[in-house]
């Protein structure tokens, strides 16, 4: 069923107050609750569910998943080499049994097939086909109007910010899955 604006809008507003409203107790119950990265943890997760449902209401007009374009975007930047499938689970951040489905759908249509890898006859790579880049040149100029405006709130310097603060958000996740605490320098104001 399809939701219309207006309670897309509602949906909104509930969880920005849902979101707004719960987190401040624990800053008083629990002394390592840091507001300021609750609020950032919960707008990243929300911009990127928001973005998602849209961009994939997007692509199901081609009758194409999110994760199937992924597919036959990486396949395409192959240039015709091809992806072992644990390669592709890497790329995607999926497991190898999700990959090996959205394969089987994708060669089902036509669009990728799997062939012998060049020189070890035993492994198999996924391909595009010429059908799955015709797919794929037919989403693309839709694809890319389609961010550019959802992304035009933002000016090309936020974009840019915005691009590098989450390159910095990825390394203080990794440096700290490694055991490395990292501290935010601060200047003194005064």
């Amino acid at each position: 069923m399809k939701r219309t604006r207006s309670e897309q809008g509602a949906e909104s507003d509930q969880r920005e107050n849902y979101y707004g409203g719960s987190v401040e107790p624990y800053g008083r119950k629990y002394s390592e609750f840091d507001s300021p990265s609750m609020e950032m943890l919960f707008n990243l997760a929300w911009t990127y569910d928001v973005l998602l449902g849209h961009l994939s209401r997007d692509l199901s007009r081609h009758n194409v998943s999110v994760s199937a374009f992924n597919v036959l975007m990486i396949l395409q930047r192959t240039g015709g080499e091809g992806c072992r499938l644990n390669e592709l689970s890497k790329l995607l951040v999926v497991s190898r049994a999700n990959v090996t489905g959205l394969v089987d759908s994708l060669e089902s249509r036509g669009l990728v097939e799997r062939v012998a890898e060049e020189g070890d006859r035993r492994v198999r790579v996924a391909q595009i086909t010429g059908a799955g880049e015709d797919l794929i040149a037919s989403i693309l100029p839709d694809y890319y109007a389609e961010v550019r405006r959802v992304c035009s709130g933002l000016s090309k310097m936020d974009k840019r910010e915005l691009s590098g603060l989450l390159a910095k958000l990825r390394t203080s996740v990794r440096d700290s899955s490694t055991g490395r605490l990292v501290e935010r320098k601060t200047r003194k104001t005064r």
